[in-house]
């Protein structure tokens, strides 16, 4: 999918080069852009209920990592109606931090309500950002995670700035439903290496969303 996240805007690259699909691709992100893509209005509201449930069990595995653990920060790219903050603000207490970055502000404002608490206490921070340029400093994150939202990176960009952002040993967190990615999730393990990472897998087989580790060597 062409642009960025913080862009908001997908394109279906998977769609043969021929007018009348080329035309169906064009309906299809005016259509869905909206509520799925960078969710606004009552749209983006309703599609955040909606994914929030399609991927709970997305958020509960990227969440249930070992090094996602009391102490570590944690980066979550494209964070949504914001349930995976919460588990993640649970699982790094005490000492640890969630830091959020999301470009849409629908989300930014369900989110900042769910996590009220949390962000009172310091445990969560809530910005404006994507997976291309998140606010963080260089080698200050423990944990990136992305649920759902690999495919709208621009990947040179967005792996170039994880791996910026990971400390040396941190782990990047992927995790996407298979319809939705741009190819397989081994150019995914592709994209990662290229942008330095080892140790970069798939940790799971053909069926079921794709599951993507990878590390920054210590």
């Amino acid at each position: 999918m062409g642009r960025t996240l913080c862009a908001g805007w997908v394109r279906f690259r998977s769609v043969p080069d021929c007018a009348e699909l080329r035309g169906v691709n064009q309906l299809m992100e005016t259509i869905l852009a909206p509520f799925f893509v960078y969710p606004r209005g009552w749209r983006g509201r309703l599609g955040g209920r909606l994914m929030e449930s399609a991927h709970a069990d997305q958020e509960r595995w990227a969440i249930q990592r070992p090094e996602v653990a009391p102490g570590a920060r944690v980066l979550a790219v494209g964070y949504g109606t914001g349930q995976g903050l919460v588990m993640a603000a649970e699982a790094v207490a005490p000492g640890g931090q969630v830091i959020g970055v999301e470009p849409s502000t629908v989300m930014q404002q369900t989110a900042a309500k769910r996590c009220a608490a949390q962000i009172t206490a310091g445990i969560v921070v809530l910005r404006e950002g994507c997976a291309e340029h998140t606010g963080c400093p260089d080698q200050s994150i423990d944990v990136a995670i992305s649920v759902n939202n690999v495919m709208l990176w621009d990947p040179d960009a967005g792996f170039a700035e994880m791996y910026r952002v990971l400390c040396p040993g941190g782990c990047l967190v992927i995790t996407a439903h298979r319809r939705v990615l741009r190819g397989s999730p081994e150019a995914i393990v592709a994209d990662a290496q290229a942008a330095g990472f080892r140790d970069a897998r798939v940790v799971t087989g053909r069926r079921g969303p794709a599951k993507i580790v990878a590390r920054r060597a210590a």
